[in-house]
């Protein structure tokens, strides 16, 4: 396999399969093990990364509009990460189907297109797009919180 990315991917897989079998059945619980949030902790603001473990949890359950509502970075990321998945294997079948059966994916045949599928590019953009994602809905955040704050006052 030359994609080490893709690679890794997989690897993670099964551990990604694992975390969430053990939570839907009760038994690990991911806010219990991570330490609570150092910027929440000092200034009572919640930071920008602030509900993606438990944004996490609720797209574990399948609530993908709570999944949403608690940081939507979490939702971005399983959703790159999925199309990331899922176009190099359908490359990787793709390429093995062609070489054991070159007939059925020559030029002019219906399957033949398919051989154009290639694998999602790793891309800066992706990090890029997740960082303005965060910083976007972390100031959003902190002025409905300064808000609320404000309006109790």
């Amino acid at each position: 396999m030359k994609n080490k990315v893709y690679r890794n991917c997989l690897l993670a897989l099964p551990v990604l399969a694992t975390i969430t079998v053990l939570y839907r059945l009760g038994i690990l619980f991911p806010t219990r093990l991570l330490p609570d949030c150092f910027f929440h902790k000092i200034t009572g603001f919640s930071c920008p990364g602030c509900g993606c473990t438990r944004s996490a949890q609720a797209l574990m359950r399948g609530d993908l509009i709570q999944s949403l509502k608690l940081n939507p970075s979490v939702l971005y990321m399983t959703v790159i990460y999925c199309a990331y998945v899922l176009s190099h294997t359908a490359e990787l079948f793709i390429s093995f189907g062609a070489k054991k059966l070159p007939s059925l994916f020559r030029e002019g045949s219906p399957l033949h297109i398919l051989t154009h599928i290639h694998g999602m590019k790793e891309r800066e953009l992706y990090l890029y797009i997740l960082i303005v994602l965060l910083l976007t809905f972390g100031v959003i955040r902190f002025f409905f919180e300064l808000g609320s704050r404000i309006h109790l006052l």
